[in-house]
């Protein structure tokens, strides 16, 4: 048996990562997973490929003009939605990652370093998803008593081009106030960010810092400078969106994000020593070897008082916190995507003892890991 998978972006990582969702989950059952480009099935057409091809059932992908295909084209085969715009999909499955949870996750992350204001950037075209993600941050940062600008989006039946988005973006970027915090609603938006300022003379990280949403590596890690996102689980949206053709889910899905994965584009504004960088390379190796402030500090020859107020000043917090963070995405990592034994997760990710990762645990997503690992493990 076959289930479709009517994908709307090919060739992008998070095509890839939904897809091995899918796979994984048919893979339980025997069954087979079939990628079909969105672009090829138009409406008239989908009857005679579900007649060639008799799929258990179709996971449905959309994304602005590949939103064509409503259940009632499907003629009863189970049907699942990615992405699809509320009401379209029914009352059928479909699965959307939470826009609230991914702003407080970008609040948060971008609070550290104590800025003068905020900023939110959407997409050069306003999907729905990125209306969503601005409206939510905002929304956050009202919340908290924060000041926060938006760009100024296109109307939707307008496409900007991206050089125009970008010019448009940079003259904003110089009107804000120094030591803004700008929250990019896509990887993609935010490798525009970094061109706007650039132009508008705005270094990032030192006036302007930037986090954005998907974590795509080739993205993020080529960017100048790189860029801080926060990490979605495209894997699991593809499982969860393949399970519920046999097992039902409610209309609509909310998934929450993993963490927010740092870089140099929210490295604090002070100035950045070659010895900060080197112990953000070790930190990021070795943090759930064991690492702790002091050995890490002993293998540089300043002394520890300037080390931590050269850290503090390039990164915008302590070391302890960024060790603490790098252990907290490896734990989150190995509940997600590994059978791991929970009691065996604090000594793989450094932790001294299960209560201290359980209490930082908690603090971060207000429940237990034993908790998150039921609500969110493939």
């Amino acid at each position: 048996m076959n289930v479709l998978y009517l994908s709307a972006i090919e060739g992008s990582p998070s095509h890839a990562a939904k897809l091995a969702g899918i796979r994984r989950y048919c893979s339980s059952r025997g069954w087979s997973a079939v990628p079909v480009a969105r672009e090829a099935v138009s409406p008239a057409a989908l009857p005679a490929l579900l007649a060639k091809l008799r799929p258990a059932g179709c996971v449905v992908e959309g994304v602005g003009r590949y939103a064509d295909l409503p259940p009632g084209l499907f003629r009863g085969i189970p049907v699942s939605y990615i992405g699809y715009p509320r009401g379209l999909a029914g009352r059928h499955p479909n699965f959307h990652f939470d826009a609230a949870s991914i702003a407080k996750t970008a609040f948060r992350e971008l609070s550290s370093d104590n800025p003068a204001c905020y900023a939110v950037v959407g997409h050069p075209r306003p999907w729905a998803w990125s209306r969503r993600r601005v409206r939510a941050f905002r929304a956050v940062a009202a919340a908290a008593g924060a000041r926060c600008l938006a760009f100024p989006a296109k109307p939707l039946s307008r496409f900007e081009p991206e050089d125009a988005f970008v010019r448009r973006l940079a003259s904003w970027f110089a009107r804000l106030p120094e030591h803004c915090a700008v929250f990019a609603v896509s990887d993609e938006t935010a490798l525009l960010a970094t061109r706007a300022a650039q132009a508008a003379r705005r270094p990032i990280p030192r006036s302007l810092t930037l986090l954005s949403v998907d974590n795509f590596t080739d993205i993020c890690e080529n960017a100048d400078p790189p860029i801080s996102s926060i990490q979605l689980d495209f894997e699991r949206e593809g499982y969860l969106a393949a399970q519920a053709l046999t097992a039902g889910a409610a209309a609509t899905v909310s998934i929450g994000p993993l963490l927010a994965v740092r870089r140099r584009s929210t490295a604090g504004r002070g100035r950045r020593e070659k010895f900060v960088l080197e112990a953000i390379d070790i930190i990021r190796r070795e943090a759930a070897d064991g690492l702790t402030p002091a050995s890490l500090i002993a293998r540089f020859p300043v002394s520890k008082s300037l080390f931590n107020l050269r850290f503090r000043e390039a990164v915008g917090h302590s070391v302890l916190e960024e060790i603490t963070h790098v252990r907290l995405e490896k734990a989150v990592t190995l509940l997600a995507q590994t059978k791991t034994a929970i009691g065996a997760i604090p000594g793989l990710c450094g932790f001294d003892c299960n209560r201290t990762l359980d209490a930082i645990f908690r603090a971060r997503f207000g429940m237990g890991m034993r908790q998150w690992r039921k609500e969110n493990a493939r």
